[in-house]
């Protein structure tokens, strides 16, 4: 198994430690562990965490933390889900163990790497379903039914999208689920900005409770401000999931018990930990949209409708985007990650989950570097 460069993280790890304006991260900006233990009793909490014995958790995760998880999708049990190290295992997991050389794997693009490269380095032909910003990255399912074959064993859709911002209606969810029920291939739905609705009824039900040809994939890194936990989960039927289990044991093995009971608390108050993100990411967005209407001779851009990212083409601009986004970091210390991390050189990723102070003097530095990089300067 080759596996090619994950450019994106690789970039981030290059430049993301020491920035001073983070425009490229992709979650809501982290919790401190104070700020989390203050949505319930700290004090009990403390003295629960305490008492935590460091040693090895239950391999597909505790129990308690499997029942909170599979109350948030239909007729599922604990049986059904599976913790994991963060989605990226997750989605790892599912693809090696679902996944054999010669499948076709169609796949939204851009993406994150890990949703291609690890079905490539499986040996797998890989189709991209392209979002387009000139069709305001709407997706086309009409053109996704065109990319299906008789060697498709599975769909990889996130929902929302990341970069774009862009969400599968819940029509079209169902319509491509009832094609995999007739083709009887799979469909990985990668959820982790499920909850992060910018605008209301805007995203679908997770595709684990509307089928049971869908795997869903959630975290506690996206949407939830807590990345550090490195957790999230698999929601599939109970073979798939003693499929992926069989991969895991030569992975991570199991999580961290400390992390897990984390988890399981800050599910638990899901609704406080969202209502501070979400508040946050409209605040940003709106701040957000308002600069790009200022620079709009610098830009095309679509709206995004859920998450914290927006995935601009840049124009009018006489270096390219993975050299401007180095000179921003070199000159200032403000990390984007340019489109040549998608493959999709012209266009940037902007993150707008984080500090609001933080991010509107990001944007203040920005305005100076495009008028100095200007094509008319």
């Amino acid at each position: 198994m080759d596996m090619k460069t994950f450019a994106v993280e690789r970039w981030m790890n290059t430049y993301e430690i020491d920035a001073i304006y983070n425009l490229a991260e992709t979650d809501a900006k982290p919790f401190t562990l104070d700020e989390l233990l203050s949505l319930g009793n700290r004090d009990e909490l403390i003295k629960e965490l305490l008492n935590i014995k460091i040693g090895y958790n239950p391999t597909t995760g505790r129990q308690e933390l499997k029942e909170v998880i599979a109350g948030f999708y239909r007729e599922t049990l604990p049986e059904n889900i599976l913790v994991t190290t963060g989605a990226i295992e997750a989605d790892f997991l599912v693809t090696n163990a679902l996944v054999k050389p010669g499948d076709t794997v169609i796949v939204q693009f851009p993406a994150y790497q890990a949703l291609y490269s690890t079905a490539e380095a499986r040996g797998a032909c890989v189709k991209y379903w392209h979002m387009d910003i000139d069709k305001g990255y709407e997706p086309d399912i009409n053109e996704l039914k065109k990319l299906i074959d008789k060697k498709t064993k599975l769909i990889v859709l996130n929902i929302p999208h990341n970069p774009t911002g862009a969400v599968i209606s819940e029509s079209q969810l169902k319509t491509i689920l009832s094609w995999a029920e007739e083709g009887n291939f799979w469909v990985l739905c990668d959820e982790v900005y499920h909850d992060f609705a910018l605008y209301p009824n805007i995203i679908p039900p997770h595709g684990r409770s509307l089928s049971k040809r869908a795997i869903s994939v959630g975290s506690m890194s996206k949407a939830y401000g807590l990345s550090g936990l490195r957790l999230g989960w698999i929601a599939g039927p109970e073979d798939v999931v003693n499929a992926c289990w069989e991969w895991k044991d030569y992975t991570s093995i199991s999580n961290s018990p400390i992390n897990d009971y984390l988890a399981t608390f800050a599910l638990k108050n899901v609704d406080k930990v969202m209502e501070r993100n979400l508040s946050l990411a409209r605040k940003n967005l709106e701040i957000f949209l308002k600069w790009l209407e200022e620079h709009k001779d610098y830009f095309d851009y679509v709206k995004p409708r859920a998450g914290v990212l927006l995935f601009p083409r840049l124009k009018n601009i006489a270096v390219t985007t993975e050299e401007l986004c180095r000179s921003l970091y070199e000159e200032y210390k403000l990390l984007m990650v340019p489109g040549e991390c998608f493959d999709m050189p012209g266009f940037l990723r902007i993150g707008f989950g984080n500090d609001s102070d933080m991010f509107k003097k990001g944007l203040s530095i920005f305005s100076a570097c495009l008028k100095e990089q200007s094509k008319t300067a």
